[in-house]
C-alpha cells in the first residue's frame, strides 16, 4: 500500500517496531522486585554508617561531662549526689545522658558503693542515642583530697 503526501512517496510499514504493555509492565514488575531486594542492605548500611559518628559524639558528651564535674571538684559534686538525666539534641539526634554520682570506698582493691560521706566519689556517663541502642558510659572518681582540699584541717 502506498500513501501519496506532497508528491512524496512513503510506503507504510504493516508490522511496526516497539513494545507491548504487556511487555512493559512486566518488566516494571522485574525491576521493581530486584530493586526491593536491593533497598533492604542499602538502608542497613547507611545505619552502619552513621554509627561511628554517634559512638564519637556519644563519647564526647560524656567525657565533657566528667571533665566540668572534674573541675568542679569533690565538694561540687557532693551537691548532685544520685541519677542526673538531660538530654541534647546534635545534627538533628537525640542524645540522652545519664549521670551517677556516689560515695565509694576503696578496699580489697576495689571500689564499693558507700552509703555514707567517704574521701572518694565515682562518676558514671552513660550516653546513649534514640538511633541505636547502644550505650557510651565513662566513669571517674573524684578523690576528695586531690581535686578539693579540705580547707579546715
Amino acid at each position: 500500500m502506498r500513501i501519496k503526501f506532497c508528491n512524496i512517496k512513503i510506503w507504510k510499514v504493516k508490522s511496526e517496531k516497539g513494545f507491548t504493555f504487556l511487555e512493559l509492565i512486566f518488566v516494571m514488575v522485574v525491576t521493581g522486585i530486584l530493586s526491593s531486594t536491593l533497598i533492604l542492605p542499602f538502608t542497613a548500611s547507611m545505619n552502619w554508617g552513621i554509627r561511628p559518628e554517634i559512638y564519637a559524639t556519644a563519647t564526647y558528651l560524656a567525657e565533657k561531662e566528667i571533665e566540668e564535674l572534674k573541675n568542679g571538684g569533690y565538694t561540687n559534686v557532693t551537691g548532685n549526689l544520685g541519677n542526673v538525666t538531660s538530654s541534647i539534641t546534635l545534627d538533628g539526634r537525640l542524645y540522652t545522658e545519664n549521670s551517677t554520682r556516689e560515695y565509694v570506698s576503696y578496699t580489697s582493691g576495689a571500689f564499693v558503693t558507700s552509703g555514707t560521706p567517704t574521701e572518694f566519689i565515682k562518676v558514671t556517663e552513660s550516653v546513649s542515642n534514640n538511633v541505636n541502642s547502644d550505650v557510651v558510659s565513662l566513669w571517674t572518681i573524684l578523690p576528695k583530697d586531690f581535686y578539693d582540699p579540705d580547707p579546715n584541717p
